[in-house]
């Protein structure tokens, strides 16, 4: 008796075959989609939606936002996933074009930073928008455009992750109004009153000249004692002169008062005039003409995020005459007061962004 050694095909109904590696491609997918929404669950400071609830509620509704996250065009994953498993399956679901796995030769993180930044960003909410998506492409291994521009993950993350910071500019991820909600949660003459009632006109002048938004919140906060000393119009009221621009070859209405100016390291008292304004914004947009049109002032523009660059070149081009300023500017842009007013900036623009989402999905959710 001869016996066939050939392995015998028990189902050969099971066979692999395109659409069946395009479907265990998406439920890969989905199974991501489902440890990422865990993932940042599990690094939030609390469940808004359903405090206190039971676990099993809570599972439903993170289980169609996998979902919607993995509808339409998905994440991107599921199209490498399926090329990958088509190669393996012995499948030509892709025309014989290879994976592309080379690691992209641009500058930027590496895919294992852009993932640990990631995974850090999703607790802090502190990543710029930019270097979210750009550090979700590096993970996801797309090269940008249109493969990530309108990807639901991509939203999602802008809105969990939008900080209210930004020369990286993460205004626009900022509801309107946000900054106004949370300057109402401090006392009306506190610091961070100040910061918050100011940071929408700094994050627009800051994208204009292409710096941070602190470095101009604490020069604001130094020129004028967090708002507390504000030069006051001839006639009574404040000036809005918030960065303490003197009426030198300005035909606009002015007012007096005594500044002190330092010479030779030695502070002394004078007399002079500064530019008057009718709002804190007019104060911010004259403030970004002086620096753009003053040659003197180009290295400051060129510190980009820089804070303590662009302090530095300020006080370097002769803007102040107080020999700390530079360091002055730096330490509040970088210190606790500044930071606090951020955080709840954040905060209610995360509230917002967390709200609009669960609208969304239950809205989704009932239309199943």
């Amino acid at each position: 008796m001869r016996i066939d050694a050939r392995p015998l095909e028990l189902a050969p109904q099971s066979a692999p075959d395109a659409a069946r590696v395009e479907h265990a491609a998406r439920q890969l997918e989905g199974q991501f989609a489902r440890m990422l929404v865990k993932s940042m669950r599990d690094a939030s400071f609390g469940d808004s939606l359903f405090p206190n609830e039971n676990q099993v509620f809570r599972d439903m509704y993170d289980q169609q936002m996998a979902q919607a996250l993995t509808s339409g065009k998905g994440l991107g994953l599921a199209p490498m996933i399926a090329r990958q498993l088509a190669r393996q399956s012995g499948i030509d679901a892709t025309g014989g074009k290879p994976l592309d796995t080379r690691i992209d030769a641009r500058p930027g993180p590496t895919r294992a930073a852009a993932a640990q930044a990631y995974a850090s960003a999703a607790g802090a909410m502190d990543m710029p928008a930019a270097a979210a998506d750009r550090a979700l492409d590096l993970i996801a291994g797309r090269e940008g455009g249109d493969a990530g521009e309108g990807s639901p993950l991509d939203a999602l993350v802008r809105r969990l992750m939008a900080g209210p910071e930004g020369a990286a500019a993460t205004t626009g991820m900022v509801p309107p109004g946000a900054a106004a909600r949370a300057a109402a949660e401090f006392a009306p003459r506190s610091p961070e009153h100040f910061v918050a009632s100011i940071w929408d006109q700094a994050q627009a002048a800051a994208r204009e000249l292409g710096v941070d938004a602190r470095a101009l919140v604490a020069q604001a906060a130094l020129e004028t004692g967090w708002g507390r000393r504000q030069i006051q119009r001839d006639g009574g009221g404040s000036a809005n002169n918030l960065f303490g621009i003197k009426a030198n070859g300005w035909s606009g209405e002015r007012a007096t008062t005594r500044t002190h100016e330092y010479a030779g390291g030695v502070r002394r008292t004078e007399t002079a005039q500064f530019r008057a304004y009718a709002s804190p914004a007019e104060s911010f947009a004259d403030y970004v003409r002086l620096l753009k049109s003053n040659p003197r002032y180009q290295k400051a523009l060129q510190a980009g995020g820089d804070v303590r660059r662009f302090a530095q070149a300020l006080q370097n081009a002769g803007y102040a005459t107080d020999p700390g300023y530079a360091a002055k500017i730096t330490a509040i842009a970088n210190g606790p007061t500044v930071n606090r007013a951020m955080q709840a900036i954040a905060g209610v623009a995360a509230r917002a962004a967390g709200g609009a989402l669960a609208a969304a999905d239950v809205a989704g959710f009932t239309r199943r």
